[in-house]
């Protein structure tokens, strides 16, 4: 199988830095390997396979932990502040991970700006104006 053919089948992933082979369960970040969790895979996983879509964190709970009884939102959030600490290259502006308040969580999987993110930095700071979702 080839990369391409891994890729459309859900089994890889890359995006910014990032290469992920799920099947192996193996993630590099700037071509060194990143130790994630089992759990941090899954929620990883099911982003990549929903890419630039909001949701929510009982969505999220129902597919990542659909028998726990005890996972709350805070179960979610520190998962995903996990995942920010490990992939993203300044996990207080995330860029892959965004934050929608009072919804949940959406994946960018390109630094790419979007209409609803601009980010510009100036020697470290944000610029006037600039819309920044967390």
């Amino acid at each position: 199988m080839t990369i391409a053919e891994a890729t459309r089948n859900g089994r890889v992933a890359a995006f910014g830095q990032i290469f992920v082979d799920f099947d192996k369960m193996e993630l590099r970040r700037d071509g060194r390997p990143v130790e994630l969790t089992f759990l941090e895979f899954k929620v990883l996983k099911f982003f990549v396979q929903t890419p630039r879509r909001v949701v929510s964190r009982a969505e999220l709970i129902r597919a990542v932990w659909p028998k726990r009884r005890r996972c709350t939102n805070r179960t979610v959030d520190n998962c995903i502040s996990k995942l920010r600490r490990k992939l993203e290259r300044n996990p207080a502006l995330p860029v892959y991970f965004r934050t929608i308040h009072g919804v949940g969580y959406k994946f960018v999987p390109s630094e790419e700006t979007n209409d609803a993110c601009v980010i510009k930095a100036v020697a470290g700071t944000e610029t006037a104006g600039s819309v920044i979702e967390t």
